[in-house]
């Protein structure tokens, strides 16, 4: 995608980011100006949970005929400086970001690359003759989640072509054989910059303002010079590593179009690179991070975006990685709702079942489910029997404390939408868990079938005495809220709803909930509907499923391709560039909010079009 001359307003609000496959980062808006806590050239760290803002930025100077240009653009507390969107002519993102700067005829190009399986970034410049290039490293140092509030003291190691600076044991590394590399000789007090602004973490009611420590400048007058930045490592071949991961990119995309037979688009290769963004190696383990900047290993998400992500993009080891990584977390029934330990989820184990049934729709792999089947039968016999505020209720249907949905918001130490009791999705993806159980043990020990068959149907019974109002389906067996929880009744490989059922459904939720970005997370008639999600996180929060969109639910409710299309292709131009977002205020004018790249979002729309689940 090409955009040029961008009026300042909206390209600051415009974000990129490139990926490593390790869950670092590389990330800022399309000025290069930082306006996120969690932007900047090089996120990385040993661990996902402990990534840090390493290299936040360079300040670029260009000297040219005897007169400088700033060509960096930043925001302090007081004011724009330098300018130097100014001077940008041209941003282009395909699939790297590429920056063409016009100083007064002469042009200067920047790309930014990252490479999969290293914790490093490049940048490459490519300047016209007579030109002298001067670049100022700020250093972080810090957790994605904290700012540099005052002053650190780095250990420095500088030669004449790289410079190494630790913290502790862990150190970032920058270096060129195209640049020279002149040390600040000021006292480390004289080398911070002060009060840095991020301007969307201001909006969002966060810690904003921070410091960043320059250690020195690097020079150059070469018409192409690159300069590398990794994390706890010595130099490598960059521009090898860089033809590699072209080359790995150009594969995955071409993979896709070959193996599922769909027509090339611009819009679907977008999802498919997005996909690959998510997909990570975590110590060993293949997992999922749920959204970026700042969400990690989340089970729910995990199992909702497993079949887009790996199934329809036939990564099938890597699903069977994730799968058994999970598996090693399962505790009492349960899968973790976050991978450290957290097991407050009622659904996680529920959509981790219909994922593993949706892999072996994919593969046939019956070996792998045999590996598996009692673990399978655990989590079922531990929700009949109850574990951690999950139950078996004598209806079949199963209950579960407040706050154990995905719609978990907690304001002022409440549930937002506690919807304890029996809610409509927990029932579907429990009937569907009991189906995939029965067709499971036919294939494996022939016996306990039929206990499963007798289960799934006092649960569709139930289940249609309860939540069916002739209308619609209640929300929870406790209230009559029209939510798109209930769509999840008829998105699922078994299903407890007839056709007729169906029709109404969806014409209630067209009728109610739909926009041309997806569907409302709440009736507008509601008289808890929030139109926006904005301000604090006290605000933010009460807003977050009371009618705010979620993309996601888009992915299940797909009416047809074209209108698909039309939602991704502007989607991915807008907030998060190639990507689709966690959500979309409930009304006009619809702007994109939350993680700039979320992977259910992606996830399910790619099912939607490998699966032609289109109503």
């Amino acid at each position: 995608m090409t955009l040029e001359h961008l009026d300042f307003e909206r390209g600051k609000k415009l974000e990129w980011i490139l990926t490593n496959g390790l869950g670092g980062y590389s990330s800022s808006t399309v000025f290069g100006m930082n306006t996120r806590k969690y932007h900047g050239l090089l996120i990385a760290g040993n661990s996902i949970k402990e990534r840090m803002v390493l290299l936040s930025s360079f300040q670029e100077q260009v000297i040219t005929d005897a007169k400088s240009f700033e060509i960096s653009t930043n925001r302090y507390t007081d004011v724009y400086h330098p300018k130097g969107y100014f001077y940008l002519e041209k941003f282009e993102l395909d699939p790297f970001p590429k920056f063409v700067f016009n100083l007064d005829g002469k042009r200067i190009v920047k790309k930014v690359y990252m490479f999969n399986g290293i914790n490093a970034v490049s940048i490459v410049y490519e300047m016209d003759p007579g030109m002298k290039l001067i670049l100022k490293p700020l250093i972080a140092f810090r957790s994605i989640y904290g700012l540099n509030s005052g002053m650190k003291t780095f250990n420095e190691f500088p030669s004449d072509r790289n410079i190494k600076i630790f913290s502790g044991k862990n150190f970032v590394n920058i270096w060129s054989n195209d640049f020279a590399f002149k040390q600040n000789n000021l006292e480390q007090s004289k080398k911070w910059y002060w009060n840095f602004f991020y301007e969307t973490d201001s909006e969002r009611g966060e810690e904003c303002i921070e410091h960043l420590y320059n250690p020195g400048q690097f020079e150059t007058e070469k018409k192409i010079a690159v300069i590398t930045a990794s994390f706890n490592s010595d130099e490598f071949d960059a521009m090898n590593e860089l033809k590699k991961e072209l080359k790995r990119k150009k594969s995955v995309v071409q993979n896709f179009f070959k193996n599922t037979k769909i027509k090339k688009e611009d819009w679907i290769k977008w999802l498919i690179l997005s996909a690959d963004n998510h997909i990570v190696k975590s110590s060993n383990n293949t997992t999922i991070i749920a959204g970026y900047h700042w969400f990690g290993e989340w089970g729910r998400d995990t199992f909702i975006s497993l079949p887009g992500l790996c199934l329809s993009t036939k990564r099938y080891n890597e699903a069977r990685d994730i799968i058994k990584y999970y598996l090693s977390k399962l505790k009492f029934g349960l899968i973790p709702n976050e991978i450290d330990g957290n097991y407050n989820s009622v659904d996680a184990s529920l959509w981790f079942i219909n994922a593993v049934y949706k892999y072996y729709q994919h593969t046939e792999d019956i070996e792998f489910i045999i590996q598996i089947y009692d673990k399978l039968r655990s989590i079922v016999s531990f929700y009949m029997n109850g574990t951690n505020g999950i139950k078996m209720d004598d209806d079949f249907l199963i209950y579960s404390n407040a706050g154990m949905t995905w719609m978990d918001a907690v304001v002022d130490g409440k549930h937002v939408t506690p919807r304890e009791g029996k809610a409509v999705e927990v029932q579907a993806l429990w009937y569907n868990a009991l189906k995939i159980m029965e067709f499971f043990s036919k294939k494996i020990d022939g016996k306990s079938f039929s206990s499963y068959s007798v289960f799934a149907e006092k649960v569709r019974e139930n289940f249609l005495k309860k939540f069916w109002n002739g209308e619609y389906l209640n929300d929870t067996d406790k209230s009559n809220e029209i939510r798109p929880n209930q769509i999840i009744a008829f998105s699922l490989p078994f299903s407890m709803i007839n056709g007729e059922m169906k029709q109404k459904i969806v014409k209630i939720v067209n009728e109610k909930l739909m926009t041309r970005f997806g569907l409302r997370s709440l009736n507008k008639e509601d008289k808890r509907f929030i139109p926006n999600y904005n301000g604090g996180f006290r605000q933010r929060d009460l807003a977050y499923h009371n009618g705010t969109i979620w993309p996601w639910m888009y992915g299940l409710f797909a009416r047809d391709e074209d209108k698909l299309k039309e939602f991704v292709e502007e989607e991915i131009n807008r907030y998060g560039l190639g990507c689709i977002s966690e959500i979309i205020d409930a009304d006009e004018p619809f702007e994109s909010k939350g993680c700039i790249s979320q992977a259910w979002s992606v996830a399910t729309i790619l099912q939607a079009i490998t699966e032609k689940n289109f109503l």
